[in-house]
């Protein structure tokens, strides 16, 4: 693939992947957003349905309130005067929309009942309203829960009308109850009271929410403005008790209205059971709704049912398509465009590219001398600049590699040269001077003690052993000798070294630093070799501090350039190589030591053996301030 194309391509990924994240991102946003003002609306009606539940027990409250101040009230009350109470009862139950009403003595017995004038004399100080009365307050209401059984013995047809179904319902919680045996009752007493304050009865009034659907109706058609969305109604309203729906106009399929239904047993544990508002999205029937439930309380603050208002979901669904269609639509604007213009930008950067890829085969196919002109100032104009600096490095690094390889070869085939010369050279001698130094040792055995004779052959014989020792040290360099390597401890190697120089360090006053990693594993080596390689460096390191000093030895392990190495460092703190010298300190018969005191093949025999075992040698050193030899050795893979 070229690569204006794989530019394009890196262009168009970003905007599709960029673009369609953001559509998704928007789209989630804005759904979020919405479902948050469905959620704030259904929140502020279901705080408009509560109003109107209180307003609904106000006014049943305030009936009460009114009546009990009328004088010629409390004097009927006071005589009992059931020809009075009748009409005046029913002029108040049609008005305050009541489905109970009666009136008691001060002791709670029941002195007219609206809807059984004929059924009286009975007690219902029990009730929890009356006997607030009773206990001394002058006007209560609240919802109470009443049993079919008492709502039967004030209207047995309201007791019937209450009489409620429990139907199976989806996502409700599993129930046992076939009928409903209780109804919930808004309900209000208040004292009535003669001209002294005694109390002379109780008027006691209540509206059953059983089936009836005043209120919901009223809360939908007010908030909700009794909107439909593909002929179903979008807002809903119901009332619980329990968990049953007693009042509602959520509708079934065929029309009719969902009571004896249950909630879902998610919301019935929230708000049943914990006691919590509920503001979401959840299943209303047959359906799902934007929904805002919240706990309805008796007298005595216990949780007896459940009011509910909600939208429905699926009309916001629209609304949502058309916004993500509208983000989708921009994205493939957005792709489009970026197509055209990406692809004239990838044309742009394309070209310059090219020809420094041309020019880098140009490069590599005629030579060093092929440089770029500058065209611009921006990136692609440094790239050129770049490319003509690195042409021209290369160009330097190479002749400097060339010059350097040509001074390796040069030493090579010195060493090589001396090697040969020292081999033949060696071999010539070296029986010469056994005979040498065995006839002195003859003459030396038979001379008198303390003659001239004596001192003479005993110079002669040192004079022998020291020509032995550089036709030894020519033959070690020559490599005649060949190695016979094993698994060794380098460690072991180098304190073996250390323990044959510590008398020379002792005498020098030097002190020695061991510093050994124990974790390097053995090394396939010759250890009388890398031995010998260890005391040249050590006995070099402590001639170069006549003074006494500090001698260092270490070893570690390396990695580089995908190789291990085992590593070993001698340092010391003696006088230090110049740095004219370095280059030939493995050079053989090269020595900055006095005259006697050394051959100059220490160090270029341990060179070769550093070599012959595939390793590195190198030195590193500060004119007053000591030397650093360092020696790697590769380590052999397991097998």
């Amino acid at each position: 693939m070229q690569l204006r194309h794989r530019v394009l391509l890196s262009m168009l990924s970003v905007v599709v992947i960029s673009g369609g994240v953001s559509a998704l991102v928007g789209g989630v946003l804005l759904s979020r957003h919405l479902r948050q003002q469905a959620e704030d609306r259904v929140r502020e009606n279901l705080d408009a349905a509560l109003v109107f539940y209180n307003q609904r027990l106000g006014k049943i409250e305030d009936s009460l309130a009114f009546t009990v101040i009328g004088a010629t009230f409390v004097q009927a009350v006071a005589r009992e005067d059931i020809g009075y109470l009748q009409p005046r009862f029913d002029a108040m139950r049609r008005k305050a929309h009541l489905d109970m009403l009666l009136a008691t003595d001060e002791s709670g017995r029941v002195i007219f009942r609206v809807h059984r004038p004929d059924l009286a004399g009975d007690s219902v100080a029990h009730d929890p309203l009356l006997a607030q009365i009773l206990a001394g307050k002058e006007l209560v209401s609240g919802t109470m829960i009443v049993s079919l059984e008492t709502l039967g013995t004030e209207d047995p047809a309201l007791a019937q009308k209450a009489r409620i179904r429990v139907l199976p319902t989806e996502k409700a919680a599993p129930s046992e109850r076939e009928w409903l045996d209780s109804a919930m009752v808004m309900g209000s007493a208040a004292a009535v009271r003669d001209s002294q304050g005694k109390l002379v009865g109780v008027l006691w009034a209540g509206s059953v929410l059983n089936c009836n659907f005043d209120l919901v109706d009223q809360v939908r058609n007010t908030v909700f403005r009794d909107e439909q969305y593909k002929g179903k109604p979008v807002g809903t309203a119901t009332i619980f008790l329990d968990d049953v729906r007693i009042s509602t106009n959520v509708q079934k399929e065929d029309g009719s209205r969902a009571v004896g239904t249950q909630v879902s047993a998610e919301v019935g544990r929230r708000v049943l059971q914990e006691g919590r508002i509920w503001l979401g999205p959840a299943w209303v029937f047959d359906d799902w709704y934007i929904s805002a439930y919240r706990p309805i309380h008796d007298i005595h603050d216990r949780i007896v049912g459940i009011l509910y208002v909600g939208a429905l979901q699926r009309k916001f669904q629209p609304i949502m398509i058309r916004t993500f269609v509208i983000f989708a639509l921009v994205t493939l604007g957005g792709f489009l465009l970026a197509t055209l213009l990406g692809w004239k930008l990838a044309r742009t950067i394309s070209r310059p590219i090219a020809g420094l890829a041309q020019a880098s085969t140009a490069v590599a196919q005629t030579g060093f001398s092929h440089e770029l002109p500058v065209r611009s100032s921006d990136e692609i104009g440094s790239l050129t600049r770049s490319f003509n600096v690195m042409v021209r490095s290369i160009k330097e690094r190479d002749d400097l590699l060339k010059e350097r390889t040509r001074l390796q070869l040069t030493r090579s085939e010195r060493l090589a040269a001396v090697g040969r010369l020292a081999a033949g050279v060696a071999h010539e001698i070296n029986n010469p001077l056994t005979g040498v130094l065995t006839f002195a040792h003859l003459l030396l055995r038979d001379a008198p003690e303390g003659s001239t004779e004596k001192e003479d052959l005993q110079t002669i014989v040192d004079s022998t052993v020291r020509c032995k020792d550089i036709v030894q040290g020519l033959l070690n360099f020559s490599r005649q000798n060949e190695p016979h390597k094993a698994l060794a401890n380098l460690n072991d190697v180098l304190r073996k070294a250390l323990n044959l120089t510590k008398n020379q360090a002792r005498i020098r006053q030097t002190s020695v630093v061991e510093e050994m990693d124990d974790g390097l594993p053995q090394l396939v080596i010759d250890p009388n070799q890398i031995q010998e390689v260890a005391v040249n460096v050590i006995v070099n390191a402590l001639d170069a501090m006549p003074e006494g000093g500090r001698l260092a030895v270490r070893t570690r392990r390396v990695r580089e350039d995908r190789s291990d190495w085992a590593e070993f460092e001698i340092s010391d703190t003696g006088c230090g190589i110049p740095e004219e010298n370095l280059e030939h300190i493995f050079d053989p018969f090269f020595t900055t030591k006095r005259s006697g005191e050394g051959t100059g093949l220490g160090l270029a025999v341990s060179y070769g053996i550093v070599m012959e075992h595939g390793g590195q040698m190198n030195a590193s050193s500060t004119v007053g301030q000591g030397t650093t030899m360092t020696v790697r050795l590769p380590i052999a893979s397991k097998d």
